[in-house]
């Protein structure tokens, strides 16, 4: 790849960066190094556990200094966590405004990614963490994606990945399991144009009834849910999904893209394939499932606030994306 040297920051706007291991982290450190990318590190990467007032605004200041440096080129979440919705009150828009830079991370970097969208018209990342890039086995189909999402400037297409895996892989590197990947499923046929919003699912509505909460007029809905805490269910799953599906603008998304479900979620495929057919707000887009994106390894990346073209008629789906913003905003 010819791209001149860039800086990345590491943010740690949800857990902190004590959970990785020296091993991963050096890793990660390699593998960004291989895309010309040198990582900084923010003053509070890593922090305590115990969340405070001053941990919130310290946290908030980390991510607008990241902004603000006009060194920095990138941005990129530690890992993700539970809270970082607690920041948003926090930031400093007028900069994140003026210092466009790609921020990207998911889980529950989902509500900045989508936040900071709504506010400001910048594109953002649904894709890998720093911590992500500590992987030493499966990780070619994410690190592909995120050099097309973030360096190519391109529509490109979401391939299918030959195989999955959801196994702690950043405990154990050597011991893993793959799967053969089955592909996307189509649920309700069709095909699509839209900006591309979402992310995880859970995260996402936290964003509801807020100054955050982006228009959902005229989405491709990307949704995952994780089992991190062991409790996902599909009444879990259908309750969360209803309460987006009934925010004002729902009813004029263009389609609804589902990301794999873990191993030991509580969710089957035909069980879910006969929730979604359910629910009246989406017979009239198209409904894919099974995707290359969550909480299961590998995962592409998409730009949030970028565009998505969808065609899932037949057996064959394609999906195309683009890093352009239709309208201003901001």
């Amino acid at each position: 790849m010819n791209m001149q040297r860039k800086t990345a920051r590491i943010v740690s706007p949800s857990r902190s960066a004590d959970i990785l291991s020296e091993e991963t982290t050096a890793i990660a450190i390699e593998t960004l190094a291989g895309l010309n990318i040198h990582c900084d590190f923010a003053e509070h990467y890593k922090h305590r556990a115990v969340t405070t007032a001053q941990l919130i605004r310290d946290k908030a200041n980390d991510l607008n200094d990241a902004y603000g440096d006009p060194k920095v080129a990138l941005i990129l979440s530690t890992i993700g966590g539970h809270n970082a919705n607690r920041i948003l009150d926090h930031l400093d828009w007028e900069t994140i405004r003026s210092h466009r830079k790609p921020l990207c991370g998911y889980s529950d970097i989902t509500v900045l990614l989508n936040a900071i969208y709504a506010k400001t018209g910048q594109v953002t990342y649904l894709g890998p963490h720093f911590s992500s890039f500590g992987m030493q086995q499966g990780f070619e189909y994410t690190l592909r994606h995120f050099e097309r999402a973030l360096f190519e400037g391109t529509e490109y297409a979401l391939d299918v990945s030959a195989a999955w895996s959801d196994d702690l892989w950043f405990i154990d590197q050597t011991s893993r399991t793959f799967f053969d990947n089955a592909g996307p499923v189509i649920v309700n046929q069709g095909a699509c144009t839209g900006t591309i919003l979402g992310g995880n699912l859970c995260s996402f509505n936290l964003l509801q009834g807020t100054q955050y909460m982006p228009d959902l007029t005229g989405a491709v809905l990307f949704l995952e849910e994780d089992n991190l805490l062991g409790e996902l269910t599909l009444s879990e799953f259908e309750r969360n999904l209803q309460s987006l599906l009934s925010h004002k603008g729902a009813e004029h998304i263009q389609g609804l893209m589902l990301g794999r479900f873990q191993t030991d979620s509580k969710i089957q495929l035909d069980d879910l394939i006969e929730l979604l057919s359910s629910f009246e707000q989406l017979h009239h887009c198209p409904v894919v499932c099974n995707l290359d994106f969550g909480h299961t390894t590998p995962i592409f990346t998409v730009p949030i606030g970028g565009q998505c073209k969808v065609n899932a008629i037949g057996e064959t789906v394609t999906i195309k994306v683009s890093s352009c913003v239709s309208g201003s905003k901001g």
